[in-house]
């Protein structure tokens, strides 16, 4: 992935200021999307005042939806994966690892009767590179840190990284 050179500026200048911050109340911040129900279980979901950058969301044809799209639970767990990858990936770009990251699968482990719920969710991230057994750790655990769902999640249910250096495990945690 090429990043322009203020693109690369932007995102260290904005790592080192986050990981600088101590004050609560300046890094608040707030998140809103607008959801419109479609035909059966179809929706979509955009920022207000951004309809032109809907997700859909959907259930399958035989589960009432029009299968057009990928179910809430596929959105959920999407979100939970972007999200730290994002944090991978920005701090990759900060501190001019080089590496490249590949994919990130995301498994969730829940009970489906009423009133289940999610028991864990193991998020695995493959990379290509060179970087030492203490970097990728260091890496994972700033990842993990600068991760608002990761964080929120990891304080409900079992939240597991795990990162494959070259094909090989190198983090588990």
């Amino acid at each position: 992935m090429e990043l322009s050179t203020k693109v690369v500026d932007l995102i260290t200048k904005g790592v080192a200021e986050r990981e600088a911050m101590r004050d609560p109340e300046r890094i608040r911040g707030v998140n809103r999307i607008e959801i419109t129900p479609g035909e059966g279980h179809s929706y979509r979901g955009y920022r207000p005042g951004d309809e032109g950058s809907a997700m859909v969301v959907d259930e399958p044809t035989e589960r009432g939806g029009s299968g057009l799209g990928p179910s809430p639970l596929a959105h959920f767990l999407t979100g939970i994966g972007t999200c730290l990858l994002n944090q991978f990936i920005r701090i990759n770009v900060a501190e001019r690892y080089g590496l490249e990251f590949v994919k990130m699968t995301v498994r969730g482990d829940y009970h489906r009767d009423v009133g289940g719920g999610f028991q864990a969710i193991t998020q695995e991230l493959f990379a290509e590179g060179t970087l030492d057994q203490a970097g990728v750790e260091s890496l994972t655990e700033r990842a993990e840190a600068f991760c608002y769902v990761h964080n929120t999640l990891n304080k409900a249910i079992k939240m597991t990284t795990v990162v494959h250096l070259n094909g090989e495990e190198s983090v588990r945690r």
